[in-house]
């Protein structure tokens, strides 16, 4: 029987070799087991957020850690105490967000158009002190590695940003 192995490695040799390559892959997929046992694979959220000098918050949360494929929160949430008096601008960078594939904005905005750069919604002013604006969307498959955000609310009278990261993994 003629044998495959180069002949300066001996049987016992390539055994050895086989076990402890079999040995570092099985580590390796034990590994990734736990870390998908864990969650450590799937979305994870954070918010920035920016106080104006009237006392508005803008708050956005978004997906710090995601992966393509995943639905991914992107939601602007605009606190006014005593409530809006005038439409809501909210403006946001197109680069970041042509990283999704939308499934819907709610609520629909007033208006919208974009320029070189963003992305611009008008809202009318909502009742109560709250706007929320959420984004469906999920990573578009071929996104790797991620984008810088950036979001600007302009209530007329005062203005507020929020700067934000989204880590795209492979």
């Amino acid at each position: 029987m003629l044998s495959t192995l180069p002949s300066e490695l001996g049987v016992d040799k390539a055994r050895r070799r086989w076990r402890r390559g079999g040995g570092i892959a099985a580590v390796l997929f034990a590994a990734v087991v736990v870390v998908a046992a864990f969650n450590l694979l799937g979305v994870k959220t954070s918010t920035a957020t920016s106080r104006l000098s009237d006392g508005t918050t803008v708050e956005v949360r978004y997906g710090l850690i995601t992966r393509p494929g995943l639905a991914t929160p992107w939601t602007v949430t605009v606190h006014r105490p005593g409530g809006f008096d005038a439409p809501i601008t909210i403006r946001t960078d197109s680069s970041y967000l042509a990283m999704f594939d939308e499934n819907g904005l709610d609520p629909d905005p007033a208006s919208a158009t974009s320029d070189r750069d963003d992305v611009i919604w008008e809202f009318d002013p909502p009742p109560g002190d709250t706007l929320v604006v959420t984004f469906d969307a999920r990573i578009e498959p071929g996104v790797q590695w991620g984008e810088d955000g950036r979001t600007v609310v302009d209530l007329g009278d005062v203005q507020g940003e929020v700067a934000y990261h989204t880590w795209v993994l492979p």
